[in-house]
């Protein structure tokens, strides 16, 4: 109980670490406005942040990256390692980009320098905002019934401590992957499908790397070990397998949105690992709550009603919110917990511009529409106010037209007879 009070603390705990007192200074100045909301704590290295938060918890942390003694990516991952469930955020400047890749993994989000200091204010209240959603009280329970959470994959968290040297090879990745001979069959086996559209056979992991990029294989790698935790026979009727398919095929789409949108690698991953684990939160309700997950599914299907809808009633939480949870304590990118967060309710989204959430609302929207999976003959719906309000609503027909020509020829079979509602 104790847990679950200092986590809905009515005032949200952060911890700004700089060596420069003007730059603390300023901070602490400029956000005095925020003191109603935030309890704010000033560091002026990382040793003192460190010695800080072992006297007291804090929800964020906000380092800068050229510190004297521990930089920001020492002092992140330190934090990463003792407290997780910490968000951490790293303000770097433009000469520190390369440096930025020693905090791959342990850091939810880079800030460039210089910076406004509104800008941060907005960064922060949007991550608190997330984090009272996927952090309730009913949600908390919920997953308390589970008798653990899963852990963040073993091969998952090798891939980014590789990611870290510069130097790192798709070889290294490759031969990293290969040493879990499942996830490497599971890899080549999607890799060589319709999903990707490979032109020549790939034979080992290494291939599957230069072809997909690190991006990708690493999307895979958590996606892949993560559905592999879940009994694949939860109960009658429901299929792990079959969301893991349907988890692909919008990871897919998500990318290709985003591609068509933005052209912008970051972003693009960033929507096919969301797309990827949206769904994840109906793995852990069923494992959780078991018959009473599985009845409320068949009574949403008898009623004709969206699954989010019944959840909202019944559960207080629904599937998207109890899976952003789990992904915002392993420490994954904010606008990624946002999608998986907000995928059945984007216009929650405070910030109104296309995004990962964006790519991976049309795209569970699109692929239900074109699925068999759906037996309720239920659909989602677009939130076309959402989509008028980001200025892209307008680009729904050539979005369904460009992603229902897709063929998918002969990828992860769809299977009918177990039930997926949305």
């Amino acid at each position: 109980m104790s847990a679950m009070k200092t986590r809905n603390r009515s005032k949200t705990r952060i911890l700004f670490v700089d060596d420069d007192p003007a730059i603390l200074e300023v901070l602490e100045l400029t956000l005095d406005s925020m003191s109603e909301e935030w309890k704010m704590a000033f560091a002026s290295s990382g040793e003192e942040a460190l010695s800080r938060m072992a006297r007291q918890p804090f929800d964020v942390i906000v380092s800068d990256m050229r510190m004297s003694g521990m930089d920001g990516a020492q002092l992140l991952d330190e934090v990463w390692q003792r407290y997780p469930s910490t968000v951490r955020l790293i303000l770097s400047g433009y000469s520190d980009v390369q440096s930025g890749m020693r905090c791959v993994g342990t850091t939810h989000q880079f800030l460039l320098k210089p910076f406004s200091v509104a800008e941060l204010k907005t960064t922060l209240q949007r991550i608190c905002k997330l984090r009272n959603r996927v952090r309730n009280d009913k949600i908390l329970a919920l997953v308390a019934r589970r008798r653990a959470l899963p852990t963040v994959p073993a091969v998952y968290i090798r891939i980014l401590k590789a990611l870290q040297n510069p130097n790192c090879s798709a070889e290294l990745i490759g031969e990293i992957i290969e040493q879990d001979p499942g996830l490497t069959g599971k890899i080549l086996q999607l890799v060589n499908s319709a999903f990707f559209g490979v032109a020549n056979e790939v034979s080992n992991a290494c291939e599957a790397v230069l072809l997909l990029g690190v991006g990708t294989i690493r999307s895979l790698a958590l996606s892949l070990q993560l559905f592999s935790i879940f009994n694949p026979k939860a109960g009658e009727g429901f299929s792990v397998e079959q969301i893991l398919d349907h988890s692909l095929r919008v990871g897919l789409l998500a990318r290709r949105i985003a591609k068509f949108e933005e052209g912008d690698e970051k972003l693009m991953e960033q929507a096919f690992t969301a797309g990827l684990m949206h769904d994840v939160g109906k793995l852990m309700l069923t494992e959780s709550l078991s018959e009473t997950y599985l009845k409320l599914i068949w009574k949403a299907q008898q009623q004709r009603r969206p699954l989010v809808e019944m959840e909202k009633e019944a559960l207080h939480a629904t599937h998207a919110e109890v899976g952003a949870y789990l992904l915002d304590l392993w420490g994954l990118p904010i606008p990624l917990v946002e999608a998986v967060a907000l995928h059945h309710e984007p216009r929650d989204l405070s910030e109104m511009v296309f995004s990962p959430l964006t790519a991976v609302h049309v795209s569970n929207v699109i692929e239900h529409e074109t699925g068999v999976e759906d037996q309720a003959g239920l659909k989602n719906q677009l939130d076309l106010t959402y989509l008028n309000n980001i200025g892209l609503a307008d680009r729904v027909k050539h979005w369904r037209a460009e992603l229902c020509a897709l063929d998918w020829g002969a990828g992860v079979p769809r299977k009918s007879g177990a039930l997926v509602l949305h």
